[in-house]
């Protein structure tokens, strides 16, 4: 591998998916954990149907189902798991219908310790990324040319030179701590005490297969399935000033599961006891310099909502992007400003969404602000949906009277443009005419449309084109004159 252009601190979801989206990209990277391996725990499960069509994007779905837990999208308000009366809750997810009307893929639930290795074992196949663990950050120091870091692993310590560095390592993260930024917002709403067990539980919950399993009991206790086969999740709340793990024996633990599920003799094999705190935090910025944050080390979220691992996978394929066309020249460092005010905005919102408690407000169209963003989704006559035709560059869609359209991307500066003229009926499902257009980001969003071609618009492209790369519009107006043989005015 060559050099490393880009350092990424953290294999948890983000910093995988920042390392195969610039892997794609062709940008040497190189991707640092300081734990001997992936995470073991479940932790999240909810996968997002806006994160699944990027998985989906990188022909990873099947791979990723493998481990999806057959459950129903929701949640389950009952006295015990045993119990049949309850009530159906929203944990912010579509229903499969509600999905498949809008995207060509579903939410799934998958913990996070199937999906991670998924993520390493496709990253596996790229030979611009290296992956280290047991390596930790310890120092780093950075000026206007790049960052020099120091990394520790089991043989000392050695110094590297890198343009960018990319902090993906959690809630206590040396990126953020070297850069300075502090987090704003409450760091213990809640404690929690989590049992990691195996169980039939399945066997008695019969048709009632849910995300999450909310007992009305005191105190209130939280059951959910982290496998498709027989792990789960027992949580509930605890005061760790006044406890602590050893006055929960796991002899304790098992007689709990035992009575709240319902099923006094139900075999219980318990895995690992443990504590978790909820917080709702944001760093009150993403980027210092060529430092740049994402996923837990941006943002803490509750599980409410089941946010918290989406918006770090969002986050990270955001700033991948975006750092790869820079590493590539398709654009300027100026198009890094755009990391910061597209994401923190979002993370803002699912930290305070995910502050609030179960009950206090409805949640069952949080996932649609994830979608109505991109471009729609339109199934094509060859079985494609328009999604599959976004590109690592720009993207621009025409009707199928869009020839002028492919003449004038074709002398585009900057980012590939890739030139998909639709048929009529899928262009007027997007809203086009036969001679319009929408510029579309590689996430899909769209950077404008036109109704159709006239002459004039040739020169709003060029434009378009070099503010979304960080040029000015003064240097598409050059870049024109240049193409049509005029003298560029210096």
């Amino acid at each position: 591998m060559r050099s490393p252009q880009v350092l990424i601190v953290g294999a948890g979801p983000a910093g995988l998916v920042a390392a195969v989206t610039l892997a794609k990209l062709g940008v040497p990277n190189l991707l640092v954990e300081r734990r001997a391996q992936l995470s073991q725990f479940p932790r999240a499960t909810g996968v997002s149907v806006r994160s699944m069509e990027l998985l989906r994007s990188w022909g990873l779905e099947s791979h990723v189902r493998t481990g999806e837990i057959r459950v129903e999208p929701s949640g389950w308000v009952t006295r015990s798991l045993a119990a049949s009366e309850g009530l159906s809750v929203s944990l912010g997810f579509p229903t499969p219908e509600d999905a498949l009307a809008v995207s060509p893929t579903t939410a799934a639930s998958v913990p996070q310790d199937h999906l991670e290795p998924v993520l390493l074992d496709h990253l596996g196949r790229f030979t611009e990324t290296e992956v280290q663990f047991g390596t930790e950050l310890v120092g780093l120091s950075q000026d206007c040319d790049g960052v020099t870091v120091n990394l520790k692993d089991r043989t000392g310590t050695r110094q590297m030179r890198v343009a960018h560095v990319m902090g993906a390592d959690g809630a206590h993260s040396t990126v953020r701590a070297a850069a300075g930024i502090t987090m704003s917002g409450p760091d213990n709403l809640t404690d929690q005490l989590a049992v990691l067990f195996r169980a039939p539980l399945w066997e008695h919950l019969g048709g009632r297969r849910f995300g999450l399993y909310m007992l009305q009991r005191q105190p209130p206790t939280v059951f959910a399935p982290t496998d498709h086969r027989d792990r789960s999740l027992f949580s509930m709340p605890w005061n760790p000033e006044s406890e602590s793990l050893a006055d929960h024996p796991q002899d304790g633990m098992i007689s709990l599961i035992r009575q709240h599920s319902g099923v006094p003799d139900l075999a219980v094999d318990v895995l690992s006891i443990g504590s978790f705190t909820f917080a709702a935090q944001i760093a009150e910025r993403y980027r210092e310099g060529r430092l740049f944050l994402a996923g837990d080390a941006a943002h803490r979220m509750t599980p409410r909502g089941g946010s918290g691992m989406n918006t770090a996978i969002a986050d990270a394929y955001d700033l991948g992007w975006k750092l790869g066309w820079v590493h590539r020249g398709w654009a300027t460092p100026e198009i890094l400003d755009t990391y910061e005010a597209r994401r923190r905005p979002i993370g803002l919102r699912n930290v305070q969404r995910s502050a609030v408690s179960g009950g206090e407000r409805d949640s069952s169209l949080d996932w649609w602000d994830d979608v109505r963003e991109r471009s729609p989704h339109v199934w094509i006559p060859d079985g494609r949906s328009t999604l599959d035709l976004i590109g690592p560059g720009f993207t621009l869609l025409t009707g199928p009277l869009g020839s002028a359209w492919r003449d004038l991307a074709a002398h585009l500066p900057g980012a590939p443009v890739e030139v998909h003229a639709l048929d009529q009926l899928t262009s007027r499902q997007l809203g086009l005419d036969p001679d319009g257009a929408v510029l579309l980001r590689p996430d899909a969003t769209p950077a404008r449309s036109w109704s159709s071609w006239t002459p004039v618009l040739e020169r709003e492209l060029h434009r378009t084109v070099a503010i979304e790369t960080g040029r000015s519009p003064a240097d598409s107006d050059r870049t024109e004159r240049v193409d049509a043989g005029q003298p560029a005015m210096t």
